[in-house]
């Protein structure tokens, strides 16, 4: 008897453990939003937050696409970004280097307001800037 109540009690914490992990799994996953690969040009960086071990930092980059156009990518932790072969994470990009990652892009409507790299002063200005000066 003592034996099946345990058995019952480690099936259901089984149970239990796989809902848990299965609820957590996909609580952080943006739903509806496609994932595609995009290749360009960082144009300003925005961290929203930062765990404390490396590759939980989140927030978004200003890609410029090479057909000119630009589009802001959620970057979430695990987003596979790359800077030549190597995979790097939010917190090692720069303004200015070339990447390809595999994000989901931000709803136009979304703010990008406080990002590194969004005024001349806190960033390399090009040299479209600096022939207008």
């Amino acid at each position: 008897m003592i034996r099946m109540t345990t058995l019952m009690r480690v099936v259901v914490l089984g149970v239990a453990l796989i809902i848990w992990w299965e609820i957590m799994g996909s609580a952080g996953q943006r739903q509806g939003t496609p994932v595609h690969q995009y290749a360009g040009q960082v144009q300003s960086i925005k961290i929203d937050r930062c765990g404390l071990q490396p590759g939980t930092c989140e927030g978004s980059i200003l890609l410029k696409l090479q057909d000119g156009k630009e589009v802001a990518l959620a970057i979430q932790p695990g987003t596979w970004i790359k800077r030549g072969d190597q995979l790097i994470l939010i917190d090692e990009l720069g303004v200015g280097n070339y990447i390809r990652a595999q994000a989901a892009p931000l709803p136009t409507t979304a703010a990008r307001e406080g990002t590194v790299g969004s005024s001349p002063g806190e960033r390399a200005l090009t040299l479209e800037e600096t022939s207008q000066e």
